[in-house]
Order: structure tokens, then sequence, then C-alpha cells
């Protein structure tokens, strides 16, 4: 079963189930756990971070349970919290895994750079103090399209044979009140998307040439690392098969 989630994740210390705090993948299971009185084996299509949110998880697990997928979302939502719902559930075949399946991910960064603190989407958007170069910013990003070693941008726990990864568009613009980032890529590494986030947003606020981010990127130096973004401001928001 394929099942599509969304999430607020400010209460959340990430994705995955740990031994200490509250996890989105937790709430799942034991909403199933409610549903059929069996544990479930669930697989995620990314592990996103504490604090991090989502408009398109996909999440699959074996469903032997007699409830319909049409009905599946309304039985599971009926059991979870009110920061996480199922948009969809869809009977897939077996061989079917949510990560491995996956040609793409596209994740979004929003900042705010007005003058005034955020209120209501404070823990959606990362506020900074100072007007953002947003032509600058989209101008650093071009660097980011293609196939590269991430080694500058990703975390050190991450395998360095592990490090190389396709992005297939890294966009800004302003929307609205905010800048938004978005970044399609097959597969997100540790910290690459808040870090990427982070060395934006030195260009856009003049601290740095666009040019840095071509140079951080090809130096493959952790000791080059940008500061990571908080991670409020982001938020998955498609898996694409």
């Amino acid at each position: 079963m394929k099942v599509v989630l969304e999430y607020d994740g400010s209460g959340f210390a990430g994705w995955q189930q740990q031994a200490h705090g509250r996890t989105v993948e937790a709430e799942l299971k034991r909403a199933l756990r409610e549903l059929t009185g069996r544990d479930h084996v669930v697989h995620a299509a990314g592990r996103t971070d504490a604090g991090a949110h989502a408009e398109g998880q996909v999440a699959n697990f074996q469903f032997e349970g007699r409830i319909v997928p049409q009905k599946l979302a309304a039985a599971l939502n009926a059991r979870l919290p009110e920061d996480v719902a199922v948009l969809s559930a869809t009977a897939v075949p077996d061989g079917f895994h949510a990560r491995f399946s996956a040609r793409w991910r596209r994740y979004r960064y929003r900042f705010l750079d007005r003058p005034a603190r955020p209120a209501i989407q404070r823990d959606r958007c990362w506020h900074v103090r100072g007007k953002l170069d947003v032509s600058a910013m989209a101008m650093a990003a071009e660097a980011l399209a293609g196939r590269h070693d991430w080694t500058t941008f990703c975390s050190a726990a991450e395998p360095t044979r592990e490090r190389v990864r396709e992005m297939r568009s890294a966009t800004v613009r302003r929307r609205g009140g905010y800048v938004e980032l978005e970044l399609v890529a097959e597969g997100f590494l540790r910290g690459l998307a808040r870090s990427i986030a982070g060395a934006l947003a030195e260009v856009g606020l003049g601290r740095k040439p666009a040019s840095w981010v071509a140079e951080i990127l090809g130096a493959r130096d952790r000791r080059l690392a940008p500061r990571t973004a908080p991670a409020g401001g982001l938020t998955l928001m498609e898996v694409i098969y």
C-alpha cells in the first residue's frame, strides 16, 4: 500500500522513528496498529529533519486489512494526530518501494525577508533580516543543476562514495511576500537542502558573490560548508515516480 502524507513538522523530531522524541513514522505505525492490531514495517521516500514539513511525503507498507484503499486514508486520519494527515492511499505492486522506486524529490525552502518577524508562518519559513537579492540567488543556484559531488553541502556523516547525486533543477523566485527556493533531485543527502539554502542566503544578503556557490561546490570540502538554514523553512513537496 502506498500513502501520501502531509504533516507539520514543528512538533516532530523528524520522520524516522527513534528511541526518544515524537516522530511521524511512529505516529503512522501507531495508527496502523490501532486499525489492524498488527505492527507494520513502513518505508518512506525521505527522512525529513526535525522541524521540517511535508506536503507530499510518500510511504509504503504491506497491508492485509479488510479496508479498501479508498477508505484507508479516512480510517488512518481518524487515528492520527492533527498535525499529520494521509492525503491518499493506493494499492501498488509488491515491488514498489517508496524510497528506491522514486525518480525525483522536490523540496521547497521558503525565506521571509521583511523587517517584521512572522507570526502566523513563524514555523514555516526563515526570517532573514535584510532584503534578499533574488536575481543574485537565482544566478548562484544555476551552478547546482547537474550531477555533482555534494561533499561541501552534505553532512560529514554521509559515506564518501554516496555523495554524488543529480540535481535536475534549482530555482529561486519571489512569490508574494516570500522568496522560494525549489530543488528537484534524485535524492537528498543529509543536510543538503538546508545547506544550499544557507549558502544562497549569504549571496542574497550580499555577503558573498553569486560565483561563490559554484566555487565551494567544486571544492568538495566540508571545511567550506555554509551555514545550515533552519529546518522550519523546508518542505518536502512531492515525490516523483
